[in-house]
C-alpha cells in the first residue's frame, strides 16, 4: 500500500503529501472508511457545505489497481449541500485505479480558489491550473479539452458541468463522461470552490499484497462471473435495464411520483425495447468481467452533436426516476433526459424526483401560475425544458434546484416530497419489500438503496422485526464493499460475493491475516462514525427524529400489483419497534445515539 494522502489547498495554492497513519489504514481500510474518518476528524460542526471550510475527499480502496476484478471504482465524499449531513458516493469507471497508479491512496481538496481552476495530477507532479476557458462547458467537452491541454489522451478526468457551477444542490461530479457521483450535491461543492475538474494520469501499478492470493481471487471471481453469464443472468447481457421489468413486476417501480409501484407502459422502457431499437456497446469498468455498463450509437439521435459517436445508455435508476416516475414511456425521451443530465452534471434520481413532485402538484392543483403551464406527467417537451432550467437556475428551476424537500417547503407541498433526510428516494419502493423502509430510514446519507437490503422477497404483510438481523448483515457487507470500493453488482456473480470473500480479499491485499470479526468491526465503526458526524449537525435534536419515512410510504398503500394494499410497515408501532430493536443491536440508545460502551468497543473517540 502507498498510504499517501495528497492534500490540495485551493485558497493558498498549497500542495502537500502526508502519511496515512497505520491505525487509520487498518481501522478504516479505504474508500468510504477514509472519507468517514477524515470528514469527522477535520470538519467543524455546522459549517456551510458551500463554504471554503468544506472538503472534497476522493478515496479509492486497497484493491484499486491490483488484479482483483470488479474494482474499477472509487469513493468521493463531502458534507452535502442538499442534506447538510454526511455524504459519500461510490463511482465506477477508471479514475479510482488511476489515482492509485499515481502513488496516492487518498486526495483531500480544501479551501476555495479565487478563480476557476482544475487540478492536474501526473504521478508525483501536481499542479493547480487556470480553468477560465473551461468554465461553462459541458462535461464531455471539458473532458476532451483537458486531455488536449495536458497532451494525455488517456488521462482520467473528474469534472462538473454547468449545474455544479450554478450550485445546484444535487449537481454531480462526473468521471469518464457518465460515471457520476450522483447523490447529494458533490458537484455544487466543486463549483463553490471554483474547481472545474481533477485530471489524473498515473504510471505505476500498486505492488502491495500477496500476489499468489490476489491472482487466486481474480481467477475465482472471473469464473463466478462466467457462471452467472452462462446461467443466463440478464445483467451480464443487458446491463441494469433488465431491472425495469423486474422492479415493476415486484411493485417496486416508482410511477407518477410514487403514486403506484408498477407502470402500465413498462415494456417500452425495459431491456428488450432497448435491444430491439438501439445499437449498444459494452463499456465495462476497469477489469470488470460483468460489464453491465453500456453506451448507445449516438448517430441516430438528431439532438446529439455530430462529433459524438456514443452516449450513455440510461441505467435502471434513471429509467425509473426520469421514466415512469415522470409518466414518461418514450425511451428516446428518457435517453435525451439522461444525456442532458450527464452533460449538465445533474443527478438523474434527484432530477426525476423534483420533476415528478411538481408534476403531481400541478395535477392536484396545488401550484398555480403561468410558470406551471404544461408541467404535467408525460409532457416530454416541458420535462426536457425543466432539466435545463434546473441546471441554470432559471424560473421555477431555481426553486427545484435547491432540492425536493426545500422546494416542497417553498410551495407548501411537503406531503409530495419523497425523501429521507432531504435525499430523494432511489427507485425501489419500500412498500414492496419487508424491512426496506427501515434500511432507508436509518441510512446516514438519506434514502439510498445501497446502504442495506434485507435478504427477503416478502412484502410488508408482517412485522419487519424478523428481517432486522438480515438488514444489519447487509449494511455491514455493503459498508465493507464501499471501503474496498468493490462493485455491489458482485451480488450478480454465481455464487454471489459474500463477507467471507471480503475477508479473503482483504487478507490478500494487506498480506496479513484478517478475520471476519476484524471486518465486522471496521464496518460497524464506519457505520457508527457516519452517524456521529450527523449527530453533530442535528444540534439539539436527536437522530431518531430524522430516522423516519415520508407519509406516502407509511399511510398510502400501493393501489395495485403484488403488494396491493401494503404500506412500508404493517403499522406505525411496528416501525417504531423495529427501529428500536435495530438501534439496540447496533449499540445505540433509544434516541439513536451510540452508547459509550459501543464507542469504546469500536475504539471511537
Amino acid at each position: 500500500m502507498n498510504n499517501k494522502l495528497l492534500r490540495i489547498n485551493l485558497t493558498i495554492n498549497q500542495i502537500s503529501v502526508e502519511e496515512i497513519p497505520e491505525s487509520v489504514v487498518y481501522d478504516y481500510m479505504g474508500g468510504t472508511g477514509y472519507i468517514t474518518y477524515y470528514l469527522y476528524k477535520e470538519l467543524e460542526a455546522n459549517i456551510d457545505p458551500l463554504s471554503p471550510e468544506n472538503k472534497i475527499i476522493i478515496a479509492p480502496g486497497p484493491i484499486q489497481g491490483t488484479k482483483i476484478p470488479v474494482s474499477g471504482r472509487y469513493a468521493i465524499g463531502t458534507k452535502s449541500p442538499l442534506t447538510g449531513l454526511y455524504l459519500d458516493s461510490n463511482v465506477g469507471g477508471f479514475l479510482g485505479p488511476e489515482i492509485r497508479f499515481t502513488g496516492y491512496d487518498l486526495i483531500i481538496i480544501e479551501g476555495k480558489s479565487s478563480k476557476p481552476v482544475y487540478i492536474s495530477i501526473k504521478d508525483q507532479k501536481v499542479e493547480i491550473k487556470d480553468a477560465k476557458d473551461l468554465w461553462g462547458k459541458f462535461v464531455y467537452e471539458t473532458d476532451v479539452l483537458i486531455k488536449a491541454l495536458e497532451r494525455e489522451p488517456k488521462m482520467r478526468v473528474l469534472t462538473i458541468g454547468p449545474a455544479g457551477e450554478n450550485l445546484v444542490n444535487f449537481a454531480c461530479s462526473s468521471s469518464d463522461n457518465f460515471r457520476n457521483a450522483g447523490r447529494g450535491g458533490l458537484g455544487a461543492v466543486f463549483g463553490s470552490k471554483n474547481l472545474k475538474a481533477v485530471a489524473v494520469k498515473g504510471s505505476t501499478r500498486p505492488t502491495n499484497g500477496d500476489h499468489e492470493k490476489i491472482d487466486s481471487a481474480r481467477k475465482d471471481i472471473v469464473q463466478r462471473a462466467k457462471n452467472a453469464k452462462d446461467d443466463g443472468h440478464l445483467l451480464h447481457k443487458h446491463g441494469t435495464s433488465w431491472l425495469v421489468k423486474v422492479a415493476s413486476d415486484l411493485d417496486h417501480y416508482p410511477t407518477r411520483n410514487w403514486q403506484s409501484g408498477e407502470f402500465e407502459a413498462i415494456d417500452k422502457l425495459g431491456h428488450e425495447a432497448f435491444a430491439e431499437k438501439y445499437k449498444r456497446f459494452r463499456r465495462p469498468c476497469y477489469q470488470c468481467p460483468i460489464g453491465c455498463s453500456e453506451t448507445l450509437d449516438a448517430s441516430v439521435f438528431d439532438w446529439v452533436e455530430e462529433d459524438r459517436k456514443e452516449i450513455a445508455k440510461p441505467e435502471y435508476e434513471t429509467l425509473a426516476m426520469l421514466g415512469g416516475n415522470c409518466g414518461i414511456s418514450d425511451s428516446e425521451a428518457v435517453i435525451h433526459a439522461n444525456y442532458l443530465c450527464n452533460e449538465l452534471g445533474l443527478d438523474t434520481i434527484s432530477t426525476g424526483s423534483a420533476l415528478a413532485m411538481i408534476m403531481e402538484a400541478k395535477e392536484k392543483k396545488l401550484v398555480e401560475g403561468l410558470e406551471f403551464d404544461e408541467v404535467e406527467f408525460g409532457n416530454i417537451d416541458k420535462y426536457l425544458e425543466l432539466i435545463d432550467k434546473i441546471a441554470y437556475r432559471q424560473d421555477i428551476g431555481n426553486i427545484l434546484a435547491d432540492g425536493v424537500a426545500q422546494a416542497a417547503e417553498h410551495w407548501n407541498i411537503q406531503d409530495l416530497a419523497i425523501h429521507v433526510k432531504k435525499l430523494p428516494f432511489a427507485a425501489w419502493d419500500p412498500r414492496a419489500k419487508l424491512g426496506l423502509g427501515l434500511s432507508y430510514a436509518v441510512a446516514a446519507v438519506g434514502a439510498s438503496h445501497l446502504r442495506g437490503w434485507p435478504d427477503t422477497r416478502a412484502i410488508p404483510d408482517r412485522s419487519a422485526i424478523e428481517v432486522i438481523d438480515s438488514l444489519i448483515e447487509q449494511q455491514d457487507l455493503k459498508t465493507i464493499k464501499d471501503c474496498l470500493s468493490i462493485c455491489h453488482f458482485t451480488h450478480s456473480i454465481k455464487p454471489a460475493l459474500d463477507f467471507d470473500d471480503c475477508v479473503n480479499i482483504v487478507s490478500a491485499v494487506w498480506d496479513r491475516e484478517v478475520t471476519e470479526e476484524d471486518l465486522t468491526n471496521i464496518a460497524r465503526r464506519v457505520w457508527i462514525l457516519k452517524r456521529m458526524f450527523n449527530i453533530r449537525e442535528f444540534g439539539d435534536k436527536n437522530p431518531v427524529d430524522f430516522d423516519v419515512l415520508p407519509k406516502r410510504f407509511m399511510e398510502e398503500p400501493l393501489p395495485s400489483g403484488r403488494a396491493e394494499g401494503k404500506t412500508a410497515f404493517i403499522s406505525e408501532e411496528d416501525f417504531i419497534e423495529s427501529r428500536r430493536i435495530l438501534y439496540e443491536k447496533r449499540g445505540l440508545d433509544a434516541e439513536g445515539v451510540p452508547t459509550v460502551e459501543e464507542l469504546k468497543k469500536l475504539r471511537i473517540e
